[in-house]
């Protein structure tokens, strides 16, 4: 791995590596070894190579090293607790990057989603259709935010720690306003419905049954960001546009392209033509002047016309 890095020479480097399986790490043992890989012994490894080459590393974590039982959102200081398989490998692995290397940042996020991370979208989709508008959802507080929002805050962070900004530590970061997981199914159902007339009828008898929080979620993962704005000027968007791109991808919408807007392009005179005046100047010093033609004689009156003489006989008469 050191070899790896020492070739490409990146200035940073970014770890978004992650096994997200939550369900299949808690009950299945190679999964459960597959997530300890990734999210703990892959992150020891980098640290390692990051404090070896004096790289500053970036790594993604997860608002499920808490516990989920404080009401509001957590903040960066509040005490870790994870009681799942997935939250312990992501708390292991910010531990021994802080044990391994001081020029880190980490960004925890919470649950992330994009056109190309759909199965949720779909499923909710299906079994509203499927079992005519009733469906079942955890009971729990969340902030689903758009990936491309946080690789808009990962890259103002990188921006700066490039500019050597001192701002080591941990940042988090999630979409605003943060909500029961019910009324999220209910938005994101509401704009498929836009595109899907048999979900459009199935929601007339919208019917939400709210299951207990279990194993391995927990009651509320969402995060206070005033750090990360406070510190990099990095605000929190709102997740509505995330939404509509992923539904919109689903049902294979195209988007119209924003009109151009004209141009305004101001008159500028070419060096030739503002050189232009100035260069005939100083050629005509060096031109010899043409003559100008002679003035002409002002005409003079008609003279009186002579009397004409007697005619001489010519020789021949």
């Amino acid at each position: 791995m050191v070899k790896a890095v020492t070739r490409i020479n990146p200035t940073q480097l970014i770890n978004v590596s992650t096994y997200t399986n939550l369900q299949k790490a808690e009950s299945d043992a190679e999964a459960a070894r597959l997530c300890d890989q990734v999210n703990t012994e892959g992150v020891t490894s980098l640290a390692r190579v990051c404090e070896q080459l004096g790289i500053p590393m970036l790594h993604h974590s997860s608002s499920y090293v808490f516990d989920g039982q404080k009401k509001e959102t957590y903040t960066e200081e509040d005490e870790t607790n994870p009681t799942c398989r997935y939250g312990r490998s992501k708390w292991y692995g910010e531990r021994t990057l802080r044990e391994e290397t001081g020029k880190h940042i980490i960004l925890r996020t919470d649950w992330l989603f994009s056109p190309h991370r759909d199965h949720y979208f779909r499923q909710l989709i299906e079994n509203c259709k499927e079992r005519n508008g009733k469906i079942q959802v955890v009971d729990n507080r969340f902030s689903p935010t758009p990936a491309l929002d946080v690789a808009r805050a990962i890259y103002g962070i990188v921006r700066q720690v490039d500019c050597n900004a001192e701002v080591w530590g941990t940042y988090h970061y999630n979409a605003m306003q943060p909500v029961n997981q019910d009324a999220f199914v209910q938005h994101v159902l509401e704009e498929a419905a836009k595109h899907d007339k048999k979900l459009e009828k199935a929601l007339g008898n919208h019917d939400v049954e709210l299951l207990p929080v279990d194993a391995p979620y927990i009651q509320n993962s969402a995060l206070n960001c005033e750090k990360i704005m406070a510190t990099f000027g990095i605000k929190q968007r709102s997740r509505g546009a995330g939404v509509v791109d992923v539904i919109e991808a689903i049902y294979g919408v195209k988007k119209k392209a924003p009109a151009p807007r004209p141009r305004k392009v101001a008159a500028v005179k070419t060096p030739e033509k503002q050189d232009g005046k100035k260069t005939a100047r100083k050629n005509s010093k060096n031109t010899p002047r043409k003559k100008k033609p002679a003035a002409k004689a002002p005409r003079r009156g008609k003279r009186p016309a002579r009397k004409a003489e007697a005619q001489k006989p010519s020789p021949s008469s």
